[in-house]
């Protein structure tokens, strides 16, 4: 059954004023570049100020703000705190990192010794304009390393979620690299493949795969074992602001300047689909321009059917991948008291029932998801691309049109 689409909660600095002058002035933050709920569902991290980080609880029985009601579903209280950050300098990006799953956390340790043992723990990265990358403890809100190699703006980071704690950054410096928290933060690799400013970086669910994207028309998968460029993915017409992986590692979703969403396959490279902001779609000098319709954030969600995108102009959009008389049409989302807020970001939560949107304004809203359960067919498809990449699917003997479903090629 679909429910509807809708707002549910909001997040709102209190000093929206002093934000707007900041913003106005040479300082280009607070804007909220990234919405990032914790792996486990209980802390929501709200970039609300200059350098500014807050944890805000989240009440992921009831799939609310913890404000909102703090009773699980059998009625217990929750507890738990508000962590307010001062990050130091301005931060443009923020990533939760956990370590090794329950069931591996009591092995035997390996007997080297390091200064934190992560692995244990949640932990907040964030990202500065400075180039610095500072590790906090998402409990206490206490610094606990600062990585330094960057020469500008760190403007994404994520862990992998493997529970390596291997974190990647990118940064307008027009590289990414590769930190081992568990090595207390030793820098493991520079890639080089960009050349011009990186704005977005994301792992696939498996780990195998790093996709990276920025003001170049192309989006790079790299080869997270080897740490070299698996693919170069070029079809976009302007810079590409963000990209996510589907919840089986299957498709890569860009979303560009160009007006357009791309869904690749990440591992032969090929373009699966398109999806349009703009209809009809437009010509090749309105997309690569100005056109008043960027498209800035996306995000996958967790049923493998939907995929959230905000654009400009406050659009939001939450589009239905398997089911085209489904799709839900675009939301305007727009502060009737200053139209000059615009949408930045956007995230599902992990358990896929909430997409949470981040504006220039440093203010967030929460949508209920529309919820539908999967054909069975669907299903199974996830289920066999998790562990099967699709140049191996030419290898098994099967019909045509079974291949050619599970390798995406066809949607219904």
């Amino acid at each position: 059954v679909e429910s509807q689409f809708k707002v549910v909660s909001e997040l709102r600095p209190r000093y929206r004023s002093i934000s707007r002058a900041l913003r106005q002035s040479s300082q280009k933050l607070p804007e909220c570049w990234h919405v990032v709920f914790s792996p486990d569902e209980t802390k929501f991290a709200w970039l609300c100020g200059n350098h500014k980080v807050v944890l805000v609880p989240w009440n992921r029985s009831k799939n609310c703000l913890l404000d909102l009601d703090d009773k699980d579903e059998r009625g217990n209280e929750i507890k738990s705190n508000l962590v307010v950050i001062d990050a130091g300098s301005p931060v443009n990006s923020v990533a939760f990192g956990t370590g090794t799953p329950e069931e591996h956390l009591f092995r035997q340790e390996s007997g080297r010794w390091t200064r934190f043992n992560f692995s244990r723990d949640l932990v907040l990265a964030t990202g500065h304009v400075n180039g610095r990358i500072r590790i906090w403890d998402a409990f206490s809100g206490h610094v606990l390393l600062e990585l330094m190699d960057h020469t500008d703006a760190v403007r994404d980071i994520a862990f992998a979620p493997d529970g390596s704690l291997r974190l990647v950054s990118g940064s307008l410096d027009k590289s990414l690299k590769i930190w081992d928290l568990k090595d207390d933060g030793n820098m493991i690799k520079t890639l080089s493949g960009h050349k011009s400013h990186v704005f977005w970086c994301t792992w696939s669910p498996t780990s195998v795969y790093m996709a990276s994207c920025g003001s170049e028309n192309k989006v790079i998968v790299w080869d997270m074992k080897r740490y070299k460029i698996h693919q170069t993915l070029v079809g976009h017409y302007n810079s590409v602001m963000a990209c996510d992986f589907s919840p089986d590692g299957a498709i890569l979703a860009t979303a560009s300047r160009d007006t357009r969403v791309i869904l690749w396959d990440p591992a032969s490279g090929k373009l699966l689909r398109t999806l349009y902001h703009v209809q009809p779609p437009p010509s090749f000098i309105f997309a690569s321009g100005a056109n008043g319709a960027w498209i800035r954030g996306i995000a996958y969600s967790r049923d493998g059917m939907h995929i959230g995108t905000v654009s400009e102009g406050g659009l939001v959009r939450f589009w239905n991948l398997v089911d085209e008389e489904r799709d839900i049409p675009m939301v305007k989302q727009c502060d009737n008291n200053d139209e000059e807020e615009e949408l930045l970001c956007c995230s599902v939560s992990p358990s896929g029932r909430t997409l949470a949107v981040g504006n220039s304004e440093s203010r967030v809203t929460f949508y209920q998801v529309p919820r539908v359960v999967g054909t069975l067919k669907h299903l199974a498809r996830m289920a066999v691309r998790k562990h099967l990449e699709s140049p191996n699917i030419d290898n098994i003997l099967l019909p045509t049109r079974l291949t050619e479903y599970l390798k995406y090629h066809l949607w219904y």
